[in-house]
């Protein structure tokens, strides 16, 4: 006498499969193990404090940039007086001052566009807080304005 399996024999439709689809782009995939993001939450004041930190110490990362540009100034004005046999320690010094400006302004730059998500948070979550308190016609005259479209 044969027995039961405790399971249903189940058959898989082919015409139910997503052939041309990858597996990671399947809703039912997703369902069972894609992590939900979620999403982080607007703290405007935390924003705030951030950029306010970020505007007082601005001085102290400006400064070093500045010097590398004054020397660069002063190597290129050399270079356009320059000799041949000069010109070869003119042009590897210059090339050792814009490594040294690239690699600050690029931390620098990182640091300001951190700071302009900051700002586009907390204007946003600006226009959230007014919407919810009836001022419609205060959002509405901030979405048309080219500075609130953010696109910047």
């Amino acid at each position: 006498m044969e027995e039961k399996a405790a399971y249903k024999e189940t058959f898989i439709f082919p015409g139910r499969l997503s052939v041309n689809m990858p597996m990671y782009e399947k809703k039912w995939w997703k369902r069972l193990f894609a992590k939900e993001e979620k999403k982080r939450k607007a703290d405007p004041l935390k924003d705030i404090d951030a950029i306010q930190e970020f505007l007082a110490e601005i001085g102290a990362d400006t400064k070093p940039l500045l010097k590398d540009l004054q020397r660069l100034e002063e190597l290129e004005k050399e270079f356009t007086v320059a000799k041949s046999g000069i010109l070869q320690v003119n042009l590897e010094t210059q090339a050792g001052v814009i490594e040294s400006l690239l690699e600050r302004y690029q931390f620098f730059q990182n640091d300001v566009d951190v700071n302009g998500l900051r700002i586009k948070m907390i204007a946003n979550e600006f226009l959230k807080r007014a919407a919810k308190a009836g001022m419609a016609d205060l959002v509405e005259e901030k979405k048309k304005s080219d500075k609130w479209k953010l696109l910047w």
